[in-house]
């Protein structure tokens, strides 16, 4: 590659790390304030959907600030708070993966609580509640820390050829981790995420088939009541509409990082030239930057 090319790509890659992140930034932290103050607002802080969307947005906003905000620091003014302290470096990599992990989990979970919502089986019903939705919101956020904790013994601080990194030990315990991360983060969230959404889909399509038919022949009498059903109708469909969307955009914008990270692993002993290093820097860069999207655009959808 010419040495006018690599200019020109550097002063691009430039430019998107000092414009990009901070318009994600201000647009996802001002959303995610707004979802967390109508999500605890009265009149939802006692809907179940509720209660995991409004840990949606509290793990959004803690992906902005652990994450989009001090890696733009490193990328766009070269400041590097996280190889300060190898204190810092472990907290803030527990915090923000938890936070990355937690917020698909919520997704799926929020799916459930619609799916469960939608059915036309009443036990099914009776399992939406705000009591379950608090216990289960309480298990998640501990069996996430208590499945990353090893992050505050096995993270360190290395110097690389070009710079020094706060990540995982190299070698062995690195793959375990990028694994864990692919698998609790970026691979099987989407596929239960979509799993979730046709049931769900399943569910709504069947209960609009449910009043028309109690709408075109009243006295026919079936196993649900013709109150549930329009009941459900209006209170709910609004709600399923925004989260089979948001499973959408989730399943979209998460994928890419997990292979980027597993080809940065698989590759990392590879001799690779500048070029390729620069353009597998940029991608990591623009992948990382899709997940702070997906964090930033939840109050907008």
């Amino acid at each position: 590659m010419s040495s006018t090319s690599m200019t020109e790509f550097s002063y691009f890659v430039m430019q998107f790390n000092r414009i990009v992140p901070p318009i994600i930034f201000i647009f996802g932290t001002i959303g995610n304030l707004l979802s967390i103050i109508a999500f605890s607002s009265r009149t939802l802080r006692k809907n179940p959907c509720a209660t995991y969307l409004f840990g949606l947005a509290i793990a959004h906003l803690n992906n902005l600030i652990f994450g989009l905000l001090l890696n733009y620091l490193i990328d766009a003014h070269g400041i590097d708070l996280l190889t300060i302290s190898i204190v810092f470096c472990r907290i803030r990599f527990l915090i923000l993966h938890c936070s990355v992990v937690l917020s698909s989990w919520f997704i799926i979970l929020a799916g459930f609580d619609r799916y469960f919502i939608s059915s036309m089986n009443v036990h099914r019903r009776n399992l939406s509640t705000l009591k379950n939705a608090r216990r289960t919101v309480a298990v998640a956020v501990l069996l996430c820390f208590i499945l990353y904790a090893h992050i505050l013994g096995l993270f360190t601080i290395e110097q690389t050829p070009t710079n020094k990194i706060c990540y995982a030990q190299s070698g062995t315990y690195r793959i375990f981790y990028d694994f864990l991360f692919f698998t609790t983060f970026s691979f099987t969230p989407p596929f239960i995420m979509i799993g979730v959404g046709v049931a769900t889909l399943y569910n709504t399509l069947h209960v609009r088939r449910q009043i028309d038919v109690v709408e075109n022949n009243r006295s026919v009498k079936s196993t649900t009541s013709a109150n549930h059903i329009n009941h459900f109708h209006r209170k709910h469909r609004q709600f399923i509409k925004m989260l089979l969307i948001q499973l959408t955009f989730t399943v979209v914008l998460t994928l890419p990082i997990a292979v980027q990270k597993l080809y940065a692993t698989f590759t990392n002993s590879i001799t690779k030239d500048s070029y390729r290093i620069s353009v597998e820097n940029f991608f990591a860069q623009f992948v990382r930057t899709l997940t702070h999207v997906n964090s930033a655009i939840g109050f907008y959808l």
